[in-house]
């Protein structure tokens, strides 16, 4: 187990940007940014904003990734309620496992994201406006949309953990 405080409050606070980046990024793009490029860009333009906007994104987005999981692991570990890697003995067990699992689908939904819907938007987009480009950034708005309320659960069960 970990006593070290100083380590501790680092891999605390590293982990803490690391999900302000990730969901705080969630939460900006999707009540901000999206909301307000349709308004104001045409499609054309926002479709090439909204693309250059990702990249950076999925490099926020991965390196976030990395900081939850390198610094999750000892500070799960240093907690006086981990007992076990899954166990369901206690409510903060069944929360964390939760959480965690809530996170994992987000991970893959950002790779699905990023990795292949941008992609193919990216495609269809160089050749004009298209039904099947518009039902694939459909798609992208729903998957954003439901990233954004899964990110607001992950949050909620951070703070619940503190208090049971």
């Amino acid at each position: 187990m970990i006593h070290n405080p100083v380590l501790l409050i680092s891999l605390d606070f590293l982990h803490l940007m690391a999900t302000i980046a990730w969901i705080g990024g969630m939460f900006f793009n999707v009540l901000g940014v999206m909301p307000t490029v349709g308004k104001v860009l045409d499609p054309a333009t926002a479709g090439r904003f909204m693309g250059s906007l990702m990249k950076r994104v999925r490099v926020i987005v991965y390196v976030s990734l990395l900081v939850l999981f390198v610094t999750g692991i000892p500070m799960k570990i240093a907690s006086p309620h981990y007992h076990a890697i899954i166990s369901f003995d206690s409510s903060w067990e069944i929360a964390s496992f939760v959480k965690h699992v809530v996170v994992a689908l987000l991970a893959l939904m950002a790779l699905y994201s990023f990795e292949v819907l941008s992609p193919a938007i990216g495609k269809l987009a160089a050749k004009g406006p298209s039904p099947e480009m518009a039902l694939l950034r459909q798609r992208q708005m729903k998957l954003a949309g439901l990233s954004f309320v899964l990110g607001i659960a992950v949050v909620f069960l951070s703070a619940m953990m503190n208090y049971l």
